[in-house]
């Protein structure tokens, strides 16, 4: 199956196709480009975004993912840590996890499934996970050996792009030899995550996902924090207080609301009160200055003609 998109509402929807929620945080620009590629028993990712986006995601429950960003403009964080070239990040099995992109990003992903990191043949997979004992970490591998990678993985899009080549599986086993080699040589190169943190927020995304209405306090409390934490740590993973980070998410979850192809005239204000809104010409103007367009503009843009 493959994935691409050319805006940011492809690249939104596509994201979520693949177990992953996106908002922008900026007027939007381009270019935007996501692509998802099924191998042999693996998943090839590429994606690019052309201004500030937030994506939460959570990981597979059976496979451990590795992602490299190869080009960024500005910051790029992750999981409250601030990325660098040459770095990979590996995500277990079931993780959240929560990129905030500043300016143009350029990234590449590969998941492989549990048993196939730990297989025999797998040297470096093996070394590394016992290493980690299980948690998220940032490596810093020779740049040859990324651009190695990133090479490999760009020639594999190019192939998969024309046709689905027959030889998916020496594709599969080409980006895994790569992977496997950077990991053996990069065991001492990591650096590890704050549980504590990630158990934290881990707690604040799930409420969210459950109810995106949830105050500050009741955030707080859920995640066993006093409230100066729970700012601490936004401005930590999100670079914005809650406060703005709730209004950004309530403002990207209401387009998504509003575009979903509608057969019959939709009251945008009834939309807008099913999320939280209740100063409507204020939204109005802020969903505008992000989007480009007012909320009535894009629901015109999106409903069905009748008979259709």
């Amino acid at each position: 199956m493959i994935w691409e998109c050319s805006t940011f509402d492809e690249y939104s929807d596509n994201i979520r196709n693949a177990d992953a929620l996106s908002f922008t945080t900026a007027p939007l620009k381009g270019p935007w480009d996501f692509a998802r590629h099924h191998l042999h028993r693996t998943a090839l990712q590429f994606g690019s975004g052309g201004s500030g986006t937030i994506v939460h995601g959570i990981t597979r429950p059976d496979a451990c993912v590795f992602m490299l960003i190869t080009k960024c403009t500005d910051r790029i964080v992750f999981d409250g840590r601030v990325m660098q070239w040459p770095e990979i990040v590996m995500m277990p099995p079931a993780s959240h996890f929560t990129f905030v992109c500043m300016g143009l990003t350029k990234w590449i992903s590969l998941s492989v499934p549990t048993e196939m990191a730990t297989g025999a043949t797998n040297g470096g997979f093996k070394k590394y996970l016992a290493a980690i004992e299980g948690g998220k970490t940032l490596i810093t591998p020779p740049a040859d050996e990324l651009v190695k990678f990133i090479d490999a993985a760009t020639t594999a899009r190019k192939d998969l792009q024309c046709e689905r080549p027959k030889h998916l599986q020496a594709i599969e086993a080409s980006l895994l030899e790569i992977l496997d080699s950077i990991l053996w040589d990069s065991v001492s190169e990591r650096r590890c995550f704050n549980k504590r943190t990630e158990k934290v927020m881990s707690k604040v995304l799930e409420c969210l996902r459950q109810d995106n209405q949830v105050h500050v306090l009741a955030l707080a409390r859920a995640a066993g924090v006093s409230e100066r934490t729970l700012h601490r740590l936004f401005w930590k993973y999100f670079h914005m207080g809650p406060k703005r980070y709730s209004k950004i998410r309530q403002l990207n979850l209401v387009r998504r609301a509003i575009r979903q192809n509608h057969a019959a005239p939709v009251n945008v204000t009834g939309i807008l009160t099913e999320h939280g809104v209740t100063e409507f010409g204020r939204f109005a103007i802020e969903y505008k200055a992000l989007f480009n367009e007012s909320p009535a503009e894009t629901l015109h843009k999106h409903l069905v003609p009748q008979g259709i």
